[in-house]
This record gives C-alpha cells, structure tokens and sequence, in this order.
C-alpha cells in the first residue's frame, strides 16, 4: 500500500498503511468523531493464526465503503504477552450499524470471521478459537470537548468537535493513530467531586507535551461514553521510540512538569490540593501500542 503516512525514519510500518485511503482523506484520531478502543488476548497457541485472522479483516474492512471509517491493528509493545488492540474511527454512532449490516450480510466477511482458519480446539466460534474466553473489550472514546477552543468551530459531518482542535500544532507536525509509529494510550479515573479539576490537569499536561515535543509527539484527550463515568482517556502519539523516552524523561525532569505537578488544582473551598487529588489513586495506567507489522511473525 503506498501512502504518505505509511512508513517512518524507524523503518516501522504505522497504521496508516493498513488502509489504501489517500492520507489526506484517512479518518484518524484527529478527526474522528468517536473512536472504539478494542482489545483482546490472543491464547498462546493461536498467536500466530490469530494475528493473521484479525490482520486480514481489518485488511477487508478498510476497503468497504462504511462512510470513511477506518480500523487500524495494533500490538501491545510493552505490557500483556500476546494481547492486541484495534482502534476503529467513525464520523458518527449511526456510521456503526453499517459495519454490522456487513458483518451480518457479506459474505466475504462471514466466511473470514466462520471459516475453518483456527483448527484443533475446542472452543465455541471459529474466530472465537483464537482468543481467551471474555478478554475481548471495547470502549467508546469521544474527544473531550468544552474547555480548548472558541465555539463555532463545529466540524458538521463528525458527531463531537474533533480531538485535532485541542492543540495549535500545525498541520505539519500533527501526529494521529494513522502517522505514529507508537501510540501511548493513557487512562485515568477522574473523581467524581473533582472531574472539572480532572479535566483542566489532563488539559494542561497534554499542552505541555504539545508544546515541547511539536513535531515528535502528539497528545489527545478523550471521554469514555457508555462506559465508566469520568473516565479520561489520552491517545499520545509519538514518532518513534526516543520519543518515548523523552516523554518519560521529561515527566521527572523537565521545569515546567515540575511546576505543574505542584500547582494547585482544586479550590480552597473545596479543601485545596494538586492534581491527585482529582483522580482515583491507582487508577491511571499506561498501554504503548505498536502497529501491526505486515509480513512479521508472531514473536
């Protein structure tokens, strides 16, 4: 597939060059309107057949035509053996029914999703025989609006005002689950007392990395919908591995993280405190995803 967002300095494949779109058509994390995050775990004997299913059918469902909507397949680079993740974009919710019309109805698809691919086991469903019973997970993320941009600036053919509108980054130095090589998929438990408070850190510890890793990394915040109330998600998507570590490096490091982590978040009437006092402890947690590479082999 040849396309602009296809393959980076590292010699990595990004997601983008799963699709056969025109890059300056994609729909992305930038753009989207909603996004679902789905994951599942591959059982250890099926890893290499399992990766090759779900490869071939994001592969089929890039080219329907399903209103623009696009499926990018990803790896878990560092954390769960052997789990994976899909991150599908829409425009809209009622772009949706039109995947499970074809789902039910194409009969392509039926047959990749009930042919005979994962033999000798003896779990219900064919695709099924691939994964752990229960692991499978979706979760809606809608870009979190109503604190970063002037109102009117409504994109009309998307549900929600897309997630590209939170930063100033130019056009030039966006990153999105299409052009990335890594996606650090960040996720926190905003309290409910404080999940304003919640939101305006995640907003300003998202400009920060926008601010100084311009060019290099890319950050979005999103809320979870019909899901768990107040849950914060951020799609930060980083050019390569440095990139990474220069995140990591400048979270402990850098003045201006410092000041930030020090300032005072919630009000003195309601009690005062930083920024953790706006989250449940425990609960923020990283995942670093690796778009699947065509052609590799399960490791």
């Amino acid at each position: 597939m040849t396309q602009q967002t296809s393959r980076r300095e590292s010699g990595l494949s990004t997601a983008g060059a799963q699709s056969s779109v025109p890059a300056d058509k994609l729909l992305h994390s930038g753009n989207a309107g909603f996004i679902i995050a789905r994951s599942a775990q591959l059982k250890y004997e099926h890893r290499a057949e399992g990766r090759k299913l779900f490869a071939d059918v994001i592969a089929y469902m890039n080219q329907a035509d399903l209103n623009g909507a696009s499926f990018f397949f990803y790896e878990e680079a560092f954390g769960r053996q052997d789990r994976v993740h899909w991150l599908i974009h829409w425009k809209t919710p009622n772009d949706f029914a039109i995947s499970l019309h074809m789902v039910d109805h194409d009969e392509k698809m039926i047959d990749m999703l009930e042919s005979d691919r994962v033999v000798g086991d003896a779990s219900a469903g064919v695709w099924g025989r691939a994964v752990v019973e229960g692991s499978v997970q979706e979760r809606i993320l809608v870009p979190q609006h109503g604190l970063v941009h002037e109102e009117g600036e409504h994109q009309d053919d998307v549900w929600v005002d897309p997630a590209r509108l939170q930063t100033r980054q130019s056009e030039d130095q966006l990153l999105h689950s299409a052009n990335s090589v890594l996606t650090l998929h960040r996720v926190g438990q905003a309290s409910h007392e404080f999940r304003k408070e919640a939101r305006h850190y995640a907003f300003a510890w998202q400009n920060e990395i926008n601010t100084k890793l311009a060019g290099r990394a890319t950050s979005y915040l999103y809320e979870e919908t019909f899901g768990v109330m107040d849950r914060l998600h951020w799609l930060i998507h980083l050019k390569d591995f440095d990139t990474y570590q220069e995140l990591l490096a400048m979270e402990r490091e850098d003045e201006g993280f410092q000041k930030l982590q020090g300032r005072e978040f919630v009000a003195e009437s309601k009690g005062g405190g930083r920024w953790g006092r706006a989250f449940v402890q425990g609960s923020i947690e990283d995942t670093l995803l690796l778009p699947y590479q065509y052609g590799s082999t399960a490791r």
